[in-house]
C-alpha cells in the first residue's frame, strides 16, 4: 500500500510505528520550524498565565488568561476574518464559557496523561469530553479542533491539543472529522496515553526543547514530524 493513501492503515499501526523511533520523528519536525513568530509567543504567554495562576479551574476564572488564550487560538488559525465557520465568539462569551467550566476543570486538573493507570482511563475521557462539549467558544458546531486546543492551554499535561491537518490524518489518514466529535475523541485519547506510556522517558526527556511545552506537546510534535515524513512525503 502506498504510503500517500494510509486510509486502511489502523490507528494503533500508526501508534506503534511512531512509538518505534519518537525522537527521530521529533526532530524531523523541529527541523520543519513549521510554526513560529505569534502561535509560539502566544502560547508561551498562555502557559506563563496559567502556571502564575497555579491550576486550570483558577486560570479559566482569569480575564488575563482568557485574553492569552483568545490571541493564541486566533494565530493558531482559529479565527479567520469574512463568512466561515471558523471563527471564535465575541471575547465576552469566550471568557464566560471558560470561567463557567471552572467547576468541572477542577475534577481533572490534578491528572497527567502519562500517569493514568488503566482503570482511571475511562473515567477521565468521559470528563475531559463533557468539558470539550461544554465549552462554547466558537461558531463551528465541531467542537474538538477549538476546544481541544483550548483545554491543551489549561491542562498541558493531560490534553493533547487536535487539528484535522496532522491529528486526524495520522489516527484516520484523512482529515475528515467522519465519526463525529464525541467518538473520535473516544477513540483517539486513549491511543494518545497508548503512546505517552510507551514513550514516557522519551517524552519527559524532551520537555522543554523549543515548542515542545508540556508532556502532550512533545507528542503533538511527534506526530506533526510523522506525518509530515511519513505521510506527506
Amino acid at each position: 500500500m502506498s504510503p500517500r493513501n494510509p486510509v486502511s492503515v489502523e490507528p494503533t499501526a500508526r501508534v506503534d510505528a511512531l512509538s518505534s523511533d519518537l525522537d527521530g520523528y521529533l526532530r524531523y519536525f523541529e527541523n520543519l520550524d513549521l510554526f513560529t513568530g505569534p502561535s509560539v509567543h502566544f502560547h508561551m504567554k498562555t502557559l506563563g498565565v496559567l502556571q502564575q495562576c497555579g491550576n486550570a479551574a483558577a486560570a479559566a476564572a482569569e480575564d488575563r488568561f482568557a485574553e492569552y488564550l483568545y490571541a493564541t487560538l486566533t494565530a493558531w488559525g482559529l479565527h479567520r476574518m469574512g463568512k466561515t465557520a471558523t471563527k471564535l465568539l465575541s471575547f465576552s462569551d469566550f471568557a464566560g464559557s471558560l470561567r463557567e467550566a471552572a467547576p468541572a476543570l477542577r475534577g481533572v486538573q490534578n491528572y497527567r496523561l502519562l500517569d493514568l493507570r488503566p482503570e482511571q482511563l475511562h473515567n477521565v475521557v468521559e470528563a475531559v469530553w463533557r468539558l470539550i462539549h461544554q465549552l462554547k467558544l466558537s461558531v463551528s458546531e465541531t467542537k474538538l479542533v477549538v476546544n481541544s486546543k483550548a483545554l491543551h492551554h489549561l491542562l498541558p499535561e493531560l490534553v493533547p491539543p487536535i487539528d484535522r491537518e496532522y491529528t486526524l490524518t495520522f489516527f484516520y489518514g484523512h482529515k475528515n472529522l467522519t465519526r463525529g466529535d464525541e467518538r473520535t475523541f473516544k477513540e483517539i485519547f486513549p491511543l494518545f496515553h497508548r503512546l505517552g506510556t510507551r514513550c514516557a522517558d522519551s517524552i519527559r526527556r524532551n520537555v522543554g526543547r523549543g515548542f515542545s511545552t508540556s508532556e502532550t506537546k512533545v507528542i503533538d510534535n511527534a506526530i506533526v514530524g510523522f506525518v509530515a515524513k511519513t505521510l506527506k512525503g
